[in-house]
């Protein structure tokens, strides 16, 4: 179960005929502090545009070869999960899901630090990956 106290939608743009294999989080002034809980990732199965720039959400199987690096500070936290190990709505047998998302206990996450990788670069450009961030002060 998920308490929220505050939640925010976030995207990391992944611009038309990009070739790269590491995105990173933009700065995110409302979060910089913020006491993070759980963070959700929505699949284009559940949503059909992102919430922030109405894009087109990053493909399941570009989804499925994505991982998720956190920081606080200096420190690595958590590296390369597994994105789909987010996302825990249940919309499709096409979608792998989770039952549960995982608890983060309050970490405050350095967000420009922060990163998705890929081992190889998206079939599909010009999307984006949609995030919900559940977090307290």
């Amino acid at each position: 179960m998920i308490r929220i106290d505050r939640f925010e939608a976030v995207e990391i743009s992944v611009p038309s005929g990009s070739t790269l294999t590491r995105f990173y989080f933009p700065d995110l002034p409302n979060l910089r502090n913020a006491k993070i809980t759980a963070i959700q990732v929505y699949t284009a199965g559940t949503i059909t545009a992102t919430p922030l720039t109405g894009s087109t959400p990053v493909t399941t199987a570009d989804l499925k070869k994505s991982f998720l690096t956190l920081y606080e500070g200096d420190l690595q936290l958590i590296y390369n999960t597994p994105m789909l190990g987010l996302n825990n709505i249940v919309n499709s047998a096409a979608d792998p899901y989770v039952f549960e998302l995982p608890a983060i206990n309050g970490i405050t996450i350095s967000w420009v630090k922060s990163y998705v990788v890929l081992p190889t670069a998206l079939s599909t450009t010009n999307v984006a990956y949609s995030f919900g961030v559940y977090y307290h002060f």
